[in-house]
């Protein structure tokens, strides 16, 4: 094997152990762990959750930059009004 093609199936390799493993999936899951938890982090690990929850916020931003900006726009609108209760017809009523 060429040197060329040994890298292309280590590089191929990395990347599926990386998939497989989803480590930034994990991180996601323990900053979102660490906000919503009874009690709040401090120190170095709220810095490091608002960090990774950051990073996250922005990066959906930069991909998806659209929608970002409309819910930017709507994020003060009031909620939409409710719809009127449901009526329960009795048996044998003539309505």
């Amino acid at each position: 094997m060429t040197q060329p093609t040994i890298a292309v199936v280590l590089a191929l390799a990395a990347g599926y152990l990386l998939g497989r493993a989803r480590p930034a999936q994990r991180i996601s899951d323990w900053a979102n762990w660490e906000k919503y938890r009874t009690r709040r982090p401090r120190g170095l690990r709220y810095a490091a959750m608002w960090t990774v929850l950051s990073t996250e916020n922005l990066g959906w931003l930069a991909a998806h930059p659209v929608k970002g900006w409309r819910a930017w726009q709507h994020r003060n609108d009031p909620p939409p009004p409710r719809s009127p209760a449901p009526q329960i017809r009795r048996i044998g009523d003539s309505r």
